[in-house]
């Protein structure tokens, strides 16, 4: 599948979550790991948190919650890698955007749940389609001639369905 540039407006969230983001982004720059593929279980760890995997449910996809202390990120064993990335990824935005809030989170698998009226899973799905898929790059390697979907996934480590999305909400439009 091609993609095609086209304009789309962008949602953003709170200035304070914005400037939290913008601040993390940098601290994770600066320690070298933003480098496509994100490796997502090095960002977990390097905020503190313990990533596990272990069997779940199938329509559950991970967890993160206060255990003994400190954080863990639980992510479903059975799943596929790129599902499970995408997973930490959410994980990481639940402790980045709302561990103040709250001190569990249990998602559902995401691709179930696309109507979901919840702003803070909204919040961490868009949170983790931008730590995956940075903006920048993912504009590069369009720009350098990589347009298909699949391309792009393989790229970025993530499913064909997820790389659609973000480059649908980055201004693109996706030929079938």
């Amino acid at each position: 599948m091609a993609v095609v540039r086209k304009k789309v407006s962008s949602v953003r969230t709170s200035a304070m979550s914005a400037q939290r983001e913008v601040d993390l982004r940098q601290r994770l720059s600066d320690a070298g790991l933003l480098r496509v593929p994100v490796n997502v279980v090095a960002i977990a760890e390097f905020l503190g948190l313990e990533v596990v995997e272990e069997p779940m449910a199938d329509d559950l996809s991970g967890y993160l919650e206060v255990r003994s202390g400190s954080w863990v990120v639980g992510v479903n064993s059975l799943h596929h890698r790129n599902r499970k990335r995408f997973t930490i990824a959410h994980e990481i935005a639940h402790f980045v955007l709302h561990s103040g809030q709250k001190k569990s989170f249990h998602d559902q698998t995401f691709a179930r749940r696309n109507d979901d009226p919840n702003p803070m899973e909204r919040e961490a799905d868009r949170f983790a389609a931008e730590l995956l898929m940075p903006e920048a790059d993912v504009r590069q390697m369009i720009s350098s001639g990589n347009t298909t979907l699949s391309g792009l996934a393989a790229e970025f480590g993530v499913s064909a369905l997820a790389m659609k999305y973000r480059v649908q909400n980055l201004g693109y439009r996706v030929n079938q």
